[in-house]
């Protein structure tokens, strides 16, 4: 039987890549993608009109805030409004988007799903600020809640998401002696993969974390994953608030949906980046 996955946020920089790789459905799977364009198979006002009806077995709720310009606060909204959404579709399982941002910055070991989240932007604070009202409305009779702490997307990312002019270098921020910003990174089919996985699982009725990071593993310094894409660019001036490392533990994530053994490396993940592009 295959299952009515509601993908809501889907027109956003994550969400378009997604509709790339799930150009052929995933085993099992029948995505259905909300937005606000003529090209969704769902319109709707997430944060002015109510629920419009329609059943989905599964709710991946991608929609966002990422800038001061477009409200921060509205992500716990836009989160509240996925989570009360798959409760009137009748849901399984709601998952919903976070980041790693949530965690903070000023630490240099793997982040798991256990340590205290310490968010030091407002952008991390909104988004803890969103996990808390989704965990606080989950309860007995209501759809499984999954919070996904998302680190980089290739593709989707500051690094290698914008469009730049001919010519233009990107500036990277060197590490006082190392190399450049270490990060977590995923490649755009390796998490469209992942959420697949997850998907059916919860169809399944396998019981599912709170909170998962996801990511792929070992962290990549930013300047090997710009040598990779062979793209122009170079050391901008030392800056004493550098963040050297954000990594996050995935062990977890690992037990659950196993990825290849090469799916974090620079090479892979700028592949899944220009097949997606």
């Amino acid at each position: 039987m295959t299952a009515r996955l509601l993908v809501l946020g889907s027109t956003g920089r994550i969400g378009c890549l997604l509709r790339r790789a799930w150009q052929e459905p995933p085993e099992g799977l029948a995505p259905v993608w909300h937005g606000r364009g003529a090209s969704s198979d769902l319109a709707w006002d997430m944060l002015a009109e109510p629920w419009p009806g329609g059943r989905a077995d599964v709710v991946l709720t991608l929609a966002g805030v990422t800038n001061r310009a477009g409200r921060l606060e509205d992500n716990g909204a836009l989160g509240m409004a996925g989570c009360r959404a798959a409760e009137a579709a009748g849901a399984r399982h709601v998952f919903l988007l976070s980041s790693g941002a949530v965690y903070g910055s000023a630490r240099s070991e793997d982040l798991s799903e256990a340590d205290e989240p310490r968010p030091d932007t407002p952008y991390g604070e909104a988004k803890l600020a969103m996990e808390r009202a989704a965990l606080e409305w989950r309860r007995p009779g209501r759809p499984g809640l999954t919070i996904l702490r998302l680190g980089n997307v290739a593709g989707a990312d500051a690094l290698l998401g914008p469009r730049r002019a001919p010519g233009e270098s990107i500036v990277l921020d060197p590490v006082p002696g190392a190399g450049g910003p270490v990060r977590t990174y995923i490649g755009p089919v390796s998490l469209a993969d992942v959420l697949a996985r997850l998907a059916r699982l919860a169809i399944g009725g396998a019981p599912l974390p709170e909170v998962l990071n996801l990511g792929a593993a070992p962290p990549v310094d930013m300047a090997d994953l710009l040598e990779a894409a062979g793209l122009a660019w170079r050391w901008g001036p030392p800056r004493d608030d550098v963040i050297p490392r954000v990594g996050l533990a995935l062990d977890r994530l690992a037990a659950l949906c196993p990825l290849r053994a090469d799916a974090g490396t620079p090479a892979r993940l700028v592949a899944e980046w220009r097949a997606l592009a």
